[in-house]
């Protein structure tokens, strides 16, 4: 276990891992597009440095309203079938 302790890459590795999961709130907020993110990252840096209050800042990291909202999903088919070409509706022709 020494070894491990002693190597500078395993110290390294580990402060690089807890810098990502402190930033990841903030990380989320600019991937998601929210809207005011100055007040996010002050939240962000006040936070984390409780291990109670970083979940706080990931779920309004998560809930925070976008700056430009989703459009509406779509809720038919584009482009929409021809009249008389549904599957079902097709005559077919008589055995022989």
């Amino acid at each position: 276990m020494t070894a491990i302790e002693n190597s500078p890459f395993f110290w390294l590795a580990l402060i690089g891992i807890l810098v990502f999961v402190s930033a990841l709130p903030t990380l989320i907020a600019i991937a998601r597009g929210a809207d005011d993110i100055s007040y996010l990252i002050l939240l962000n840096v006040i936070c984390c440095a409780t291990v109670f209050g970083w979940p706080i800042a990931l779920i309004t990291a998560i809930r925070w309203p976008r700056r430009y909202p989703r459009p509406p999903a779509a809720t038919h088919r584009y482009p929409p079938p021809a009249a008389g070409r549904h599957r079902h509706t097709q005559r077919r022709a008589p055995y022989a």
